[in-house]
């Protein structure tokens, strides 16, 4: 097989699990925010929109992503009131196009579309290609960890609530002696 269609398989399957996560969940769950470090999943799939809008006009095609670059890009922070978002049915069709689009181009190009000569931060188009899959790769994990941490209480998603069944070792007896002597009661 050659690689330009490996490389076009690799973006159909990030596009096909995106959807199919996000057309599962609560649409509310779109806009949380598990601490302000964190972007919600919504502000994350569509930066994933706009640097794949940004591959396909390396590619040398319009991506007609210039309206999402203000809420999407990076170093762009993102906003507390929903209803200044895209909706999402609107994101999840513009995802969809850009990949029928990106994978038409690879496909067309051919092996020798991944060895021209590019500008920016790699030399040849094919390097963009790899580098904007991982990117959007990172970016997926992002959104799977939120879509688990907001579908499941905190209790239930990591082990600070979990009881354990340790044997008491020197220390814990000596903390727990200074807790007990320093705990105003």
């Amino acid at each position: 097989m050659q690689t330009n269609k490996l490389i076009a398989d690799l973006f159909k399957y990030n596009t096909g699990y995106l959807i199919k996560h996000l057309t599962e969940i609560d649409k509310s769950r779109l806009f949380i925010r598990p601490n302000y470090n964190l972007n919600p999943i919504i502000w994350i799939f569509g930066h994933i929109i706009v640097s794949r809008g940004g591959l396909v006009e390396i590619l040398g095609e319009d991506s007609q992503t210039d309206n999402m670059v203000c809420f999407f890009s990076s170093g762009t922070v993102p906003l507390n009131d929903p209803s200044e978002y895209p909706h999402i049915d609107e994101l999840m069709s513009k995802f969809r196009n850009l990949n029928a689009q990106l994978v038409r181009i690879i496909i067309e190009g051919g092996e020798s579309l991944l060895v021209k000569q590019a500008w920016g931060e790699h030399d040849t188009l094919g390097k963009h290609l790899i580098s904007g899959y991982i990117h959007e790769s990172y970016h997926i994990g992002q959104i799977s960890y939120l879509f688990k941490f907001t579908s499941n209480p905190l209790s239930r998603t990591t082990r600070f609530n979990y009881k354990t069944k340790r044997k008491n070792s020197t220390s814990k007896i000596l903390l727990d002696s200074l807790k007990s002597v320093l705990t105003v009661k």
